[in-house]
């Protein structure tokens, strides 16, 4: 799965280069996706929050059995087996009692995106500005507009195909972050997160009734 989102991106950031409109604006995506797209795809708040509802379960778990008492550890098993039944025992209590280096790289990972995902994003919006202006200044400026329009143009689009390929290494950053923190087998029920949610997108019973909300998504 780690593979297969590395080869993603990268192919991504080959897509960007040939038409960066198409990666921000893609026809291709259905209603339940655009709204968790963030400058060509996924936001990569998405993968953060996953590991953190892993993180975050146990800390709950670990709250209840402080405060129940001596048949803990038993409950804990049989919720587990009726969670977990078709998976080895190994797999299923995978991210029981995680590791103190794990919730301190989950934190720095989310502090590193508050600093990252904003500056990105302000870069999207500095070229966006700066082509709006160039275009407004030569518009009314008589011969060679058409040039200097398409110049300003191909400026702006350069500098997306740039933001693009940076939010594309930050996704695959953050996924590549959580594999080297995770053991194998707490790594492969988080793909599998993943991989559930995007497919989640794909349900049709969901997507129809997304599609019939009357309520407007600003």
């Amino acid at each position: 799965m780690h593979h297969h989102f590395h080869s993603y991106y990268l192919a991504l950031d080959a897509a960007a280069a040939a038409d960066v409109a198409q990666c921000l604006y893609p026809e291709w995506r259905n209603a339940v996706e655009k709204p968790f797209l963030w400058l060509g795809d996924l936001h990569p708040y998405l993968f953060t929050n996953l590991l953190r509802s892993f993180l975050d379960d146990q800390d709950s778990s670990s709250q209840e059995d402080d405060g129940d008492g001596g048949g803990d550890f038993l409950e804990y098993d049989a919720a587990a087996v009726r969670e977990f039944h078709h998976r080895p025992w190994h797999v299923a209590t995978a991210w029981r009692s995680p590791s103190r280096a794990l919730t301190t790289r989950a934190d720095q990972i989310e502090c590193g995106l508050r600093l990252m995902a904003p500056a990105l994003a302000a870069r999207a919006r500095h070229a966006q500005a700066k082509l709006a202006r160039s275009v407004g200044a030569e518009w009314g400026s008589g011969e060679g507009v058409k040039a200097a329009v398409g110049e300003a143009m191909a400026e702006a689009m350069e500098e997306m195909v740039g933001v693009v390929v940076d939010a594309n290494r930050l996704r695959r950053s953050v996924l590549a972050d959580v594999l080297s923190v995770t053991t194998v087998y707490q790594a492969a029920l988080f793909f599998e997160a993943v991989a559930q949610f995007l497919v989640g997108f794909r349900d049709l019973k969901l997507l129809k009734e997304f599609e019939d909300c009357e309520k407007a998504i600003n």
